[in-house]
């Protein structure tokens, strides 16, 4: 199969109530693909019904020849439609194929389209190939793909012709669903029988791959789409381009983008601002201000998405002045800054706790008529957190509410963040009480926030009994909260349940770090059970987790401390073997001490 290798996940599983069933179904009636014999029923204009968005990388399906331009509005489209219902003789399908393909172009009356094809019918009109491909689409476009796929049953049972357009929709619809693997599979199967994709088929499939991190597939059916003698478009290279950005591969999208140069297809905005987002990620200032100068050049002006990548990425690296100056062009260009704009600048002043800047930029926003969102307060909250001025940060969170805005687990671990780092316990855990009364889960990293701080004011009683609460709930601890609680304990002198607390950590299939390896050996080590530090040392390799330098020096320093010198010594000769530093030096000379004095 063409795609399939790279992206199977187990099986077809039915993506919706009846899908499977229907599926099945219509290979019994031995339906279900076009044979290759049927190929001149396929050469029906495709674009009667497509339409391709670079910006969204994928396609939709409307008619060529719609009416929408004589359309005002939705009305004047059902006013047009009942006069065509009520006419002696009525009109073909043809005319009203043309008219629901005009509204459907309008974008948001699908729903309407569906009720209308129901009229139809019960005035007699059969639909053909067209109107049904139509009404698939209206599903789709509606999320519900399996009443698309029993359109195709009607389709079969009508004894009417599925074309290209027809499967393409129905793979375009699983893709917004997010069913990618049955896409893949629909695709496969549609090639298999002898029905040959095009470029708006093969869009939507790489498009697809692309969403599920399968770059390298989409990149091989590519190359196959070539070799099948389908051009590339565009959006298809546009569309790899922009994935393969968002894996880091930059150096692959840069090569992509000189191939379709030289193959004469000129990149839109969409390819320049994906190569320009993928190379500041990268620090690569020089060839992304050498992309914007060539696509101004080429009369490609940069939009608000094309200034919102180059701000976000200067104030992510610290670089508020030089974002300050995209600003300042971006509105001599006559772009306006938006939402995502003043976020990014007021997230870069955060980072170096400016956050009397960042209040200034809330009020500009606010005043230029630009309203705040969940993630403005949320950078605002925080940088109020880190200034440790958690009372404003408290008079921000009641304002979003105030606002209309619900507080999402970032807003919550943001505050319940700053008040452990104050000591404020109460306040934390009222904050965290509030949290799940509102209906927000707490998360693996809300629980982490408050084991941290319990222990930090030795509350090691507290944190443990919060800790094993969290186990009954569905979240599994993670290896950061028995870090915490392991660190803790031994800090205290626990050790016993230190030790306990680490050996459940292979119960639960988690590996230890070096970090705690070494917390856990130092332990064993001051309570004299240098068998046991021993081996956890050696525990240490076999676990695939090498000791490092300080591990080392730890047990050494232990192993000295109760004047094991036989062992200490072997163990240094054998860090120094590795390339590490031994820094037991007072230790040494401590033992050495102690030998004149005997």
């Amino acid at each position: 199969m063409m795609a399939a290798a790279a992206v199977r996940r187990g099986g077809s599983e039915a993506f919706f109530t009846g899908s499977h069933f229907q599926r099945c179904q219509m290979k019994m009636t031995g339906m279900i693909l076009p044979s290759p014999t049927t190929s001149s029923m396929l050469s029906i204009n495709h674009s009667n019904s497509i339409s391709s968005s670079s910006s969204s990388c994928s396609s939709t399906y409307q008619h060529k020849n719609d009416a929408s331009s004589s359309f005002r509005n939705i009305d004047d489209a059902l006013a047009s439609f009942n006069h065509m219902l009520h006419r002696k003789p009525l009109p073909c399908i043809i005319q009203f194929a043309k008219l629901l393909s005009a509204i459907v172009k309008m974008g948001q009356y699908y729903d309407v389209v569906i009720s209308l094809s129901k009229q139809m019918e019960l005035v007699g009109l059969s639909p053909n190939i067209y109107t049904l491909s139509i009404f698939m689409n209206c599903f789709c476009q509606l999320q519900r793909v399996d009443l698309g796929f029993s359109v195709l049953a009607k389709v079969i049972k009508l004894g009417l012709q599925p074309t290209i357009v027809t499967f393409t929709t129905l793979i375009n619809g699983l893709c917004k669903v997010g069913e990618f693997a049955q896409a893949v599979e629909l695709f496969d199967d549609m090639v298999a029988k002898g029905c040959q994709p095009d470029v708006y088929t093969y869009n939507t499939i790489i498009n697809g791959l692309c969403k599920i991190g399968e770059t390298a597939a989409a990149a091989g059916l590519l190359k196959k789409m070539e070799e099948a003698g389908c051009q590339p478009n565009m959006v298809t290279y546009s569309t790899l381009i922009d994935s393969l950005c968002r894996d880091r591969l930059v150096n692959e999208a840069l090569d992509i983008f000189s191939y379709m140069k030289a193959k004469g297809i000129s990149p839109d905005i969409f390819t320049y601002t994906s190569l320009i987002q993928g190379l500041c990620k990268f620090s690569r200032w020089k060839e992304a201000s050498a992309l914007l100068n060539e696509m101004t050049s080429l009369n490609i002006m940069p939009d608000i998405v094309t200034f919102n990548v180059l701000v976000d990425t200067f104030c992510k690296e610290g670089k508020v002045s030089e974002a300050l100056g995209v600003l300042k062009t971006m509105t001599e260009m006559g772009v306006e800054p938006n939402v995502v704009t003043y976020s990014s600048l007021m997230y870069g002043y955060s980072l170096w706790t400016d956050v009397v800047e960042a209040r200034k930029l809330f009020h500009v926003m606010i005043t230029k008529g630009c309203k705040p969102n969940i993630f403005s307060y949320n950078i605002l909250i925080n940088g109020y957190c880190k200034a440790k001025r958690i009372d404003e940060a408290m008079q921000l969170f009641n304002e979003m509410i105030h606002q209309g805005l619900t507080p999402n687990n970032v807003s919550y671990n943001t505050l319940i963040h700053g008040f452990c780092q104050l000591g404020k316990l109460r306040e934390a855990q009222d904050l965290f009480r509030n949290m799940c009364t509102n209906g927000n889960l707490p998360d693996l990293f809300t629980y982490s926030i408050l084991l941290d701080g319990f222990c930090k004011q030795g509350y090691l009683g507290k944190a443990f009994r919060l800790f094993r609460a969290m186990q009954s709930t569905y979240l599994k601890p993670n290896l950061v909260m028995y870090t915490i609680l392991v660190h803790a304990m031994c800090k205290s002198g626990n050790h016993k349940d230190a030790r306990k607390l680490f050996s459940e950590l292979f119960v639960q299939g988690l590996q230890p770090h070096v970090q705690l390896y070494t917390t856990i050996i130092n332990g064993l080590c001051k309570e004299g059970l240098l068998d046991e530090a021993l081996e956890a040392f050696r525990n240490m390799e076999a676990d695939g987790c090498p000791p490092d330098e300080i591990s080392y020096n730890v047990i050494i320093r232990g192993l000295l401390q109760h004047k094991d010198e036989s062992r200490a010594l072997l163990l240094v000769g054998e860090m120094r073997d590795r390339g590490f530093i031994a820094d037991v030096r007072p230790c040494l000379s401590e033992v050495c001490q102690g030998k004149k004095v005997m």
